[in-house]
Order: C-alpha cells, then structure tokens, then sequence
C-alpha cells in the first residue's frame, strides 16, 4: 500500500472543523425537512460526518490541552486491519481512517494518565457527539425512519469501538496506558 496522505495540523483540523459544523448545518436541514427519504439519510450522513471529523479533532485537542503538539494528520488505513478475525480485517483496511501523528518527544514526557486520556480522547469525543446528536433528533421529534436509523448507527459504532477498538486501537491504548499506573 502507498504512504498515507499527510496533512498539516492546520489545513487538517480547518478542514475537520469545517465538516463538523457542516454536518451539524445538515441536521438542523433535515430537520426542516419533512421528506421521509431526505430527513433519514440527511440525519445519517450527518452522524456519520461529525463521527469522522471529530475523532482525530478529539485526539488533537487533548493533546494540545496536555502540550503536546501534532505533527501532521494523516489519511490511512484503520487500526482494524490488524484484528485477527478475518472480516474485520480486510473491513479495516479498507476503510480509510484519519490519523494523527503526535509528537514522541512531548507525548512521552507526559504521565500514563495524560497519555490514556489522549489515545482515548477519539473515541470518547466522537461517540458521545453522536449521541448528543441523536438524543437532538429524538427531542426535535424527528421521523421515525431517522430515529431508527439514527439509533442504528450509533448502537452500531459504539459496538465497533467495544468490541474491535479494544484489541487493536485506540481504547486498548488507552488501557494500556492506565494500567502503567500504580
């Protein structure tokens, strides 16, 4: 596989700011709308936009809260790749991820607390915005289709995360991290 595409903290986190507010922009659309084709798959790609763009936005933010600094983002493959079972593997490396590349030197300078926070930091963020935004959608009284299929795909991600991010990505890190501390 070709290197992944590298992308200067910058231009990456502008662009994943930009999305993130663009998918909130698309809920507040599809909310006025009344189609029950639009309403549903404008509510899923919004779920699934804030997801992506606030994973490594989660990652970057905590660590420049603890002073470490990214030295770029990068579009690869997932983590997933790794996992043992064989379906999940050839998923995971297929889908592309966004990545960030920390700094050793200053990550490492850090507590095993802090460092658990930040390798953990992606998930925490980005899941618990999809919910934020799901409970949005069943307050505004949204369609049931995109109630359904809301709820759908965040059972479906946080399952993933559970089940697979604990053994090959970020969350094992982040446990791996807190047991160093005594």
């Amino acid at each position: 596989m070709k290197q992944a595409t590298r992308l200067s903290p910058a231009l990456a986190s502008s662009l994943l700011v930009i999305v993130a507010v663009f998918s909130l922009l698309l809920l507040a659309f599809s909310r006025g709308t009344g189609n029950p084709v639009v309403q549903p798959v404008a509510t899923l790609v919004s779920m699934g936009l804030l997801f992506f763009s606030t994973h490594p936005l989660g990652h970057f933010l905590v660590a420049r809260a603890e002073g470490v600094h990214t030295e770029y983002f990068f579009v690869g493959r997932s983590d997933f790749r790794k996992l043992k079972m064989k379906p999940m593997s050839l998923i995971g490396g297929l889908v592309p991820t966004i990545g960030t590349k920390l700094r050793k030197d200053e990550l490492s300078s850090l507590s095993p607390r802090k460092r658990g926070y930040i390798f953990g930091a992606g998930v925490i963020v980005s899941n618990s915005l999809m919910g934020i935004e799901l409970l949005y959608v069943l307050l505004a009284r949204f369609g049931l289709a995109s109630i359904i299929l809301g709820a759908l795909l965040f059972v479906a991600t946080v399952t993933t995360e559970a089940m697979f991010s604990t053994k090959v990505g970020d969350l094992v890190k982040m446990r791996n991290e807190f047991k160093k501390i005594q």
